[in-house]
C-alpha cells in the first residue's frame, strides 16, 4: 500500500535527511521519500500497523504527521492502535 503525509516540521534538507535516517528502523516502511517544498512524505506500507508505527515514531523524534493532513490518499485506511514489534 502506499501513503502520503504532510508533516510541517520538515523545513529544510537537514530536516529531510535526519528524518530519512530514522525511518529505516520502521518495520514495514520502504521507497520513503520526502519533498521539501510541499513538506510531504510518501512511502509504501506493508501493514496497517505499519503505519501506526510510523505515526508514533515520527511524533516520538519530533516530526509529527500534521493533523490536518489526509493520512492515506490511495486507500480508505482506518489506521488501528497497534505497535510494529520491531519498533519496540
Amino acid at each position: 500500500m502506499y501513503a502520503t503525509v504532510n508533516i510541517d516540521a520538515i523545513g529544510c534538507s537537514n530536516c529531510r535527511d535526519f528524518v530519512l535516517s530514522k525511518l529505516l528502523i520502521v518495520a514495514g516502511i520502504s521507497n520513503i521519500e520526502i519533498d521539501v517544498e510541499t513538506k510531504i512524505l510518501s512511502f509504501s506500507y506493508k501493514s496497517h500497523n505499519a503505519m501506526e508505527g510510523l505515526r508514533l515514531y515520527l511524533q516520538e523524534i519530533g516530526y509529527p504527521i500534521t493533523k490536518d493532513s489526509s493520512l492515506i490518499i490511495n486507500k480508505d485506511v482506518v489506521i488501528n492502535d497497534y505497535y510494529e514489534d520491531e519498533l519496540v
